[in-house]
């Protein structure tokens, strides 16, 4: 054998063993690059305006107002009327609780300067109030502008890491069918809100059927807040001071509907001394004056209509000019409760086959199931009828379905508004939840939907329309994983 040949069978290895490395390494490279290389599918969801929130707050000049939290900040605040009382440039920095308090601090330190005002505000619901932070959301709100990737705090690599292939799968799914970019109807999308971050889609009433959300109960106690999470927070009041500026703290508006029993004014009061006495900045707001009447509100516990984010803004400015030793009156005209209509119904909306097949209660203005009759029980297909006893069928409570054995399929209407949390548990063979809505903000979930159902137990949305709507939508986004889209 010549020299030329034992260098060319020494090479023959190296040269199989880097194309087996290549091969093995192929399909991860390919997932780094992917989101780089193919266009955004979030970025017209109500996730894709985080980019545009940040650019704000990076970009005004002078010294600024930046009001930080989740979605109630979003549906609260009328930042006109705030920037015409201050005469500090406002910055809406709320979206969305899913995202987690934690990021919202972490994207927002690195911009404040001295003679920035902060106003902490995020929702007095336990996941707003811990070290909470979901991948799959950043991923989903970072679609549209990769460089958000780079802001995420290092804590949280891990949960991008792990959340990855779930986003990834659904923007390949979209890019590879030619669907497309998600573009959902209602006020939960990009071009609802304004120039300041504030949601501009009109409310103009409450929409949820018993006037707040039975599956989001707000009891006010000192354990709502994560001890570990009152250190992160307390940390950024630190540094935010250091920098120069001027650190508040305020309560979310909460529909008061939906407090607890226990949620007395002893029990107040006791919050609220613990939260004063817990944080590094002053509390400058009466929290009895955020517990607000439910016809202030829209959809959810925590999201205020027109009416009630002009009274919010309000006690803000007059929190404020409070804590500035401004004591002349406040000449802004509060709106008066705008009133709830009576619950509409639909074209076709009759009594059928199915509406002698359940068990129901009364709810708000029409009807709840809350069982399944004896003879029904044994079906494996059940549907949800529009109405029943002459009123309409508006939600299923919790275990509505239990000792349904032998149920397999269940399908709703347009008519329902209103699903409890654990709702489908006790039916162990249920495999298919058959979504007629096209419209997922008209059908308020809680993220414990599915406690105590099957695991394989999936949500089949039949049309384009409803699939992009339920996979972004506000309540429904957790729960994607689930769905599939049928084609009948």
């Amino acid at each position: 054998m010549n020299e030329q040949n034992v260098k060319t069978t020494h090479k023959r290895p190296l040269l199989r063993a880097l194309a087996l490395l290549f091969a093995v390494l192929l399909p991860f490279i390919l997932m780094i690059i992917a989101p780089f290389a193919l266009p955004d599918v979030y970025g017209d969801t109500f996730l894709g305006e985080l980019s545009p929130k940040l650019e704000r707050l990076r970009s005004v000049e002078g010294d600024k107002l930046v009001v930080v939290g989740g979605s109630s900040v979003a549906f609260g605040l009328d930042s006109a009327l705030l920037e015409e009382y201050t005469g500090y440039t406002v910055v809406n920095f709320g979206l969305y609780a899913t995202l987690g308090t934690r990021l919202m601090l972490d994207l927002s330190l690195p911009e404040i300067e001295e003679g920035d005002v902060v106003i902490i505000a995020p929702e007095l619901d336990p996941q707003t109030l811990s070290m909470y932070f979901n991948g799959e959301a950043a991923w989903q709100a970072a679609d549209s502008d990769l460089s958000l990737l780079f802001d995420v705090h290092p804590d949280n690599f891990t949960d991008m890491l792990l959340s990855y292939p779930d986003y990834l799968s659904v923007a390949l799914s979209r890019f590879f069918s030619g669907d497309g970019k998600f573009d959902p109807d209602g006020v939960y999308r990009r071009d609802s809100f304004n120039e300041y971050g504030d949601i501009s889609y009109p409310r103009e009433h409450n929409v949820m059927a018993a006037g707040y959300d039975v599956n989001q109960p707000v009891s006010l106690t000192p354990e709502l807040f994560e001890p570990e999470f009152i250190d992160y927070l307390n940390g950024y009041i630190d540094e935010a001071q250091k920098k120069g500026a001027t650190v508040y703290y305020t309560f979310s508006p909460v529909n008061r509907s939906a407090l607890t029993e226990e949620t007395d004014a002893t029990a107040i009061e006791e919050f609220y001394r613990f939260v004063a006495a817990s944080l590094h900045c002053p509390v400058i707001s009466d929290v009895n004056s955020l517990l607000m009447h439910e016809d202030y509100f829209y959809d959810t516990n925590f999201h205020l209509n027109d009416a009630g984010a002009t009274v919010r803004t309000a006690n803000l400015i007059a929190d404020l000019r409070r804590e500035w030793g401004n004591t002349e009156p406040l000449d802004i005209e509060l709106p008066a409760p705008p009133q709830k209509p009576a619950p509409e119904e639909g074209d076709g909306w009759e009594e059928n086959e199915w509406s002698s097949r359940y068990v129901y209660e009364n709810f708000g203005g029409g009807l709840m199931i809350v069982g399944v009759t004896e003879e029904a029980k044994s079906l494996a297909k059940l549907e949800i009828p529009y109405k029943a006893e002459g009123k309409v069928v508006l939600a299923i409570a919790e275990s509505a379905f239990s000792g349904c054995d032998s149920l397999t399929d269940v399908t709703i209407y347009e008519n329902l508004s209103v699903i409890k949390d654990g709702a489908f548990a006790g039916a162990p063979s249920l495999k298919n939840l058959h979504i007629m809505h096209s419209n997922a903000d008209g059908l308020t979930v809680g993220d414990a939907l599915f406690d105590g159902a099957p695991d394989a137990l999936q949500i089949c949305l039949h049309t384009d329309e409803s699939y992009q709507n339920f996979v972004s939508g506000y309540w429904w986004g957790v729960h994607s994983h689930r769905m599939v889209k049928i084609s009948d």
